[in-house]
């Protein structure tokens, strides 16, 4: 029992210094994009992790997510597109975008 209690303390005390390392990796993120392209990149992160669950363990895919992770690729893709076309003010895009 003690073991048990001891790894599972273990493992909260890992968990707890990998989410504070997320946290500040988020925070420097933050001085280098905006908040919208961190959020949008989030969401992304996100869904791949659920395919990837998917891929790794065999969960089952419902429609309802399929169509979800669809409207996700195609937001980020949107977003995208709309930074290279209307880039934000007093910002250039690099010319290799552009013409990608």
């Amino acid at each position: 029992y003690q073991r048990r209690v001891h790894g599972v303390l273990l493992l909260l005390a890992i968990d707890g210094v990998a989410f504070h390392l997320q946290s500040v990796t988020a925070y420097a993120l933050m001085t280098l994009i905006s908040p919208i392209t961190h959020s949008v990149l989030n969401t992304a992160k996100r869904t791949i992790l659920i395919w990837i669950s998917v891929l790794v363990f065999g969960n089952y895919v419902t429609t309802k997510s399929a169509i979800g992770t669809l409207s996700v690729i195609l937001g980020v893709a949107l977003y995208n597109y709309c930074r290279v076309i209307y880039p934000p003010k007093g910002k250039s895009v690099p010319s290799s975008m552009v013409n990608a």
